[in-house]
């Protein structure tokens, strides 16, 4: 089999810097690679992939289906995309291909649906979340998946698994970008809900089954992320079989443009060490809300 894990980034984002916790990453998934028998790529600035974003003042983040629409990826089996802040638990020889079977591949975020009610200070809440799915649903005529409690169950975009069949089927048949962003737009949703993660979560399910959805095991997306803006607790359901840490903390007192600009030693240590380890004077309230989360 040929696979292939594949990152990128994009200095538009960035004032053309490229940030600490980029390169460990890239680094991190490089080493993986290699024990793993992988192919590795890393792109900086890669091509958009179309100019509707850029019309509506949309930030192009997209990057996770270049593997679907460039055909140059599709010379391979399977393929592997992950944000530059995912991380590789230390010396894990399992292989992510080996468990894929689908044409695509997503991890659950497994607290999100409950964490739209419960926490007061987000924005992006149940109701706006409600918006965007109805005015999808109406526009595509499809179904996103639920919970039993009828909240919209969330797929986290930063690890995303491609077969070569998926990847064909998605070019064929995921939703036109400008399609989509215009009904965001049209919508009057936030621009949010135009970056690749939501269109991934349309386009997906708006051709299932025809595209086989495999919901992977959290392991292989863990994330670290904040409690409801909170400046000191975060969410950290990490178990003995963790494979990859997504971290997410945007944010961090005295550090601009937080995890970025994490210098490699202390990344290492929020992917392989318990919280009360970083350094950071973080709180893990993850078994304290655990009841109520899931």
């Amino acid at each position: 089999m040929k696979n292939l894990i594949y990152q990128f980034w994009d200095t538009f984002q960035s004032n053309g810097k490229i940030f600490p916790c980029v390169e460990a990453s890239s680094k991190s998934m490089k080493k993986y690679a290699e024990r793993i028998g992988a192919e590795y790529k890393f792109e900086l600035n890669p091509p958009h992939l179309h100019s509707s974003l850029k019309e509506h003042n949309i930030p192009q983040y997209y990057g996770s289906v270049n593997p679907v629409f460039r055909e140059e990826f599709h010379e391979y089996d399977n393929v592997l995309f992950t944000d530059a802040d995912v991380f590789v638990v230390d010396d894990i020889e399992e292989s992510i291909f080996d468990s894929f079977t689908g044409d695509i591949g997503i991890c659950e975020e497994i607290f999100e649906p409950k964490r739209q009610i419960y926490e007061t200070k987000r924005l992006l809440n149940k109701n706006l979340y409600d918006w965007w799915a109805t005015a999808n649903e109406q526009r595509f005529n499809m179904h996103y998946p639920r919970t039993d409690d009828g909240l919209l169950r969330a797929f986290n975009s930063g690890v995303v698994l491609y077969s070569n069949n998926g990847m064909k089927i998605a070019k064929e048949h995921f939703i036109p970008f400008e399609d989509y962003c215009d009904n965001i737009v049209k919508n009057n949703l936030k621009t949010f809900f135009a970056a690749d993660q939501h269109y991934i979560n349309t386009s997906m399910w708006n051709i299932y089954p025809m595209l086989s959805v495999q919901i992977m095991d959290y392991k292989w997306n863990t994330e670290v992320v904040y409690y409801d803006k909170s400046p000191t607790e975060v969410l950290y359901h990490k178990t003995e079989d963790t494979k990859f840490v997504h971290i997410q903390l945007r944010k961090f007192h005295g550090v601009p443009h937080g995890r970025w600009n994490f210098d490699e030693e202390l990344l290492w240590k929020i992917t392989n060490k318990p919280v009360n380890e970083w350094g950071l004077n973080l709180i893990d309230i993850t078994e304290q809300k655990r009841k109520q989360l899931l």
